[in-house]
């Protein structure tokens, strides 16, 4: 029987193997220049790598127990409303903590979106004037946009990072796990950073930008591998996920001035946030949830 290091060698492998190829295979061709749709579109693609090295692996090793390897089980309890709200109080308090201890400013978000669009040079003249509202803009994104992506990254990265993977470390234990999760996940991103400009589009932020995603991943962790404890599901792990992507933009559309190192949810702001979230997480007593 194949040891545990050694599935976990193969998936980091394969999962790393195809993300990067795809990120630096687009960046060699100049994609992520051509326009911003481009750009994501490639970020979105790369992203299959985890749900690649997962499915594989669980096929090759985990025969009579792959739904189980890859987290797809789960129940019913009051932790999958955690997984919907945590986010948007980790959202809503970095942009708190950025007003609270730096020199910008609260920022109309529907204002916000619109300059943006302006900027792009679409015409707004049509457009309805509640679609521009702030209300709007975060309900779509706290429904439409959590959904749509919690579909998508729990087909992508989560399968992976939450799925195969805590099967495979969650039995070390929580910590263990969950911190070297974060950290394998974080340096995952380190193409998308470096060269494409993910979370930090200035080039001169970009090579401190790989170290400090991985911390911010560190942070984060903890609370994802706690809600994927509670639930014995990957599925929440993706609505966290799905939920905490859809809201990381109005962190940055609500402030003034939104550059490193106060750039919304990737800023100090965002990781005080996450460092109270994992004070919070460490008093539940994490040890004591649910193994799988």
């Amino acid at each position: 029987m194949m040891s545990t290091t050694a599935k976990s060698i193969i998936f980091l492998a394969i999962a790393y193997a195809v993300t990067w190829a795809i990120v630096i295979t687009g960046w060699s061709m100049g994609l992520h220049e051509q326009s911003p749709q481009t750009a994501v579109l490639l970020l979105g693609i790369s992203m299959v790598g985890p749900t690649v090295a997962a499915l594989i692996c669980a096929f090759a090793f985990e025969k009579g127990q792959r739904v189980k390897a890859l987290g797809l089980g789960g129940r019913w309890s009051w932790w999958w409303m955690v997984a919907w709200l945590a986010p948007i109080a980790l959202a809503a308090g970095s942009v708190a903590l950025t007003l609270a201890l730096s020199d910008r400013t609260y920022v109309d978000i529907g204002t916000s979106a619109a300059a943006a669009a302006e900027a792009q040079g679409q015409d707004l003249s049509q457009v309805p004037p509640f679609v521009l509202s702030t209300a709007f803009i975060i309900g779509m994104s706290i429904v439409v946009g959590g959904l749509v992506n919690w579909l998508i990254l729990t087909f992508t990265e989560e399968l992976g990072w939450r799925g195969y993977l805590h099967h495979l470390w969650r039995p070390a234990g929580f910590w263990r796990a969950s911190l070297g999760t974060g950290l394998v996940w974080g340096f995952w991103h380190a193409p998308m950073i470096y060269l494409v400009g993910h979370n930090y589009p200035d080039p001169n932020d970009r090579l401190m930008g790989v170290g400090l995603f991985v911390i911010f991943c560190m942070l984060l962790s903890p609370l994802m591998t706690l809600i994927r404890d509670r639930t014995n599901s990957v599925w929440s792990a993706g609505l966290f996920h799905g939920m905490f992507n859809a809201l990381g933009g109005l962190t940055i559309a609500a402030i003034s001035n939104p550059t490193f190192p106060w750039n919304g949810i990737v800023g100090i702001g965002g990781y005080l946030a996450l460092a109270i979230g994992l004070l919070v997480v460490a008093a539940l007593r994490p040890h004591k949830a649910a193994t799988v």
